[in-house]
């Protein structure tokens, strides 16, 4: 609760943020983190945690089609995504913390690429830097060997945040949507081709697991350390490649996959093997 509370109040107390779009975008946030943090105290249903965040996903909807008219069957098309997106991301953050450092320094290095990315009188920019400033202070203590952790009160909160990241620089209209939110590149990969995988298998997606492809190889005798050291150099790849965005993007994005693709082919040999197919 800690780290999300220093994220935002440092980025509330550096700008004046008068737009109440963004103060419901918040509230949805607030409602994310209160859940999770009940959640890390007495252990709570999926049904519980997945209904707050649809709720906090859907206070993300004023500001997401705020920008420019269209059509309504776009509006509606453009409202189920944001939908999806913001219930997607805090899952996803929250299952990748599974180890010291990993979530942290992703979101540490977001916080660079809003700031980098962000106008100078926008919104985006402040907020990654009381991101990329808060994350910096926890990792101090989270690195492994870790001393804190951020429970599912931080990692459901902090997904919904960068989901809001992505969509003030969106609104600055100074990158698309590709580039909004490359640098999660390195999370969502991993996460989706392990769901894809599973499925593949027959099994349970709502089982827990050990199968993430940083779990792996962290078991399989890299470490905390050096896996997540791993994922940072791919989400700072993103943070570069997002910096392309006035040029055609499309080929540097599937360099940055391809890079991760064939770090995770070349690491993941049959010393971290797969459990026996159900």
């Amino acid at each position: 609760m800690g780290l999300i509370l220093a994220v935002l109040s440092a980025w509330l107390l550096g700008v004046w943020v008068s737009d109440p779009a963004v103060w419901v975008a918040l509230l949805g946030i607030g409602i994310v983190a209160v859940v999770g943090w009940m959640d890390d105290r007495i252990s709570g249903s999926v049904s519980g945690r997945l209904k707050a965040q649809l709720i906090g996903s859907l206070c993300l909807l004023p500001l997401a089609l705020q920008p420019v008219p269209v059509p309504t069957w776009m509006n509606w098309g453009a409202a189920v995504w944001w939908v999806f997106w913001g219930v997607s991301a805090p899952n996803v953050v929250n299952f990748m913390d599974g180890i010291d450092g990993l979530i942290g320094s992703q979101m540490l290095l977001f916080g660079v690429h809003l700031a980098l990315l962000g106008g100078d009188s926008g919104l985006a920019r402040p907020l990654g830097l009381a991101l990329a400033g808060a994350c910096a202070g926890f990792l101090v203590w989270n690195w492994a060997p870790a001393r804190i952790f951020m429970g599912d009160v931080g990692s459901g909160a902090l997904g919904l945040t960068v989901v809001l990241g992505g969509i003030l620089l969106l609104r600055e209209g100074r990158v698309g949507l590709v580039a909004s939110f490359l640098p999660l590149y390195p999370l969502f990969l991993d996460a989706t081709a392990t769901l894809l995988r599973r499925a593949a298998r027959g099994e349970r997606l709502t089982d827990a697991h050990r199968q993430h492809l940083y779990q792996r190889l962290a078991n399989g005798g890299w470490g905390h350390a050096r896996v997540a050291l791993l994922y940072a150099v791919c989400a700072a790849l993103g943070v570069v490649v997002a910096q392309t965005g006035r040029y055609p993007l499309w080929p540097a994005v599937l360099l940055a996959y391809a890079v991760l693709i064939l770090a995770g082919g070349v690491l993941l040999d049959r010393r971290v093997p797969l459990p026996p197919r159900p």
